[in-house]
């Protein structure tokens, strides 16, 4: 045999190929795959702007009514009680003071 008479097999001939004509079943052992959905683009929302608080200033405004009124109530209650007015003037006010500040120990309420 001479090397003109030689030639390579292609692939079709190497491996055997199915009929054109019927459709091709896959094999027992193959898994289809199942196409997944796209994966949604992570979206970067800015964080939502802080609330901003307003400090409690009602101990102040507390404190400024409870000087304010305590002059002219300690003068009505010594003119008219002496002493003894004065104290309960004082008590009561220092009472509304303290009570106040036990409700709020913990902070204002929203």
């Amino acid at each position: 045999m001479s090397s003109a008479d030689f030639r390579e097999p292609t692939n079709d001939e190497l491996w055997a190929q199915p009929p054109t004509g019927v459709p091709q079943r896959p094999a027992p052992h193959a898994v289809t795959p199942v196409p997944q959905p796209p994966l949604p683009m992570p979206v970067h929302h800015a964080p939502p702007p802080a609330v901003q608080q307003r400090p409690d200033r009602t101990a102040f405004v507390l404190a400024i009514v409870s000087m304010a009124l305590g002059i002219p109530l300690s003068a009505i209650a010594s003119g008219t009680a002496g002493l003894p007015g004065l104290l309960v003037a004082w008590v009561g006010i220092v009472l509304v003071n303290v009570v106040y500040s036990w409700s709020h120990r913990n902070g204002p309420r929203p």
